[in-house]
């Protein structure tokens, strides 16, 4: 079993919206837990991002060390990123405009890349930090890429017939070290492509993809997204969306 790590930052905007973290095998995952909490010292028992203070050296020293760390452990770097602006005309006026903010439509992709990259026999568990608003819809979406009488393609099933993507689940912040890489990748991405040039993005230049280019996944471009709002897991999440609206009523 192969378990990415993901976390998001960005969904609350009209601007740009990633998902991302890391993925690897067991092993390695229990040696970014040990570098990482002896990286964090003695004085501190997680990373928030959203909590860090950005005056003084300390904070870039703390990022220093943590960023390689993933790395070192050979994780690999996953992600998506959208635009709002280049898909929000699509769902305006329909059930998803509320919900598609792009936190499902960043995850979807992501997974079926993820899917396509990993061995053929191997199976795949997500872990996201807890989304309370988007949590239902994202089990829907997610479901749907297992249901293999839709998804017939090689990558999303093993020889014996099993869905690769085996499981998910979300947890609450600070409750495992291991999403905290992706929290720390995810606002590294987003302060980049806001602006490159910013404090906030060099002091975050340490978790970014020193290859430049072994990430699985992408930043999605205006065509690709659209094309992608059209697919399978939309169209039924947007039913679900229709279904729990009626039930309300």
């Amino acid at each position: 079993m192969i378990t990415a790590y993901l976390d998001e930052s960005g969904h609350e905007t009209k601007e740009w919206m990633f998902v991302a973290g890391f993925l690897g095998e067991e092993d390695q995952w229990k040696e970014l837990v040990r570098l990482w909490k002896r990286a964090l010292g003695p004085q501190r028992k997680n990373l928030h991002m959203a909590d860090l203070r950005w005056a003084g050296h300390r904070t870039k020293n703390l990022l220093s060390r943590l960023g390689p760390i993933p790395y070192e452990c050979n994780l690999q770097p996953v992600l998506a990123g959208v635009m709002a602006k280049d898909y929000e005309d699509l769902i305006d006026g329909t059930p998803a405009e509320r919900l598609l903010k792009g936190y499902l439509v960043c995850i979807i992709p992501l997974v079926i890349q993820v899917l396509r990259s990993i061995p053929q026999n191997e199976r795949l568990e997500l872990v996201f930090e807890q989304q309370r608003e988007y949590e239902p819809y994202a089990h829907r979406a997610l479901a749907s890429l297992t249901d293999l009488t839709v998804f017939q393609q090689q990558y999303f099933q093993t020889d014996e017939g099993l869905p690769k993507l085996a499981k998910w689940s979300f947890v609450p912040k600070s409750s495992t070290v291991q999403t905290e890489p992706a929290d720390y990748f995810c606002f590294a991405l987003r302060h980049l492509y806001k602006d490159k040039n910013s404090k906030k993005t060099q002091w975050c230049r340490p978790i970014l993809d020193p290859s430049g280019g072994t990430a699985i996944g992408a930043i999605l471009k205006r065509n690709q997204i659209r094309q992608v709002m059209m697919e399978t897991p939309f169209r039924a999440l947007e039913l679900e969306i229709k279904k729990r609206k009626s039930e309300k009523r």
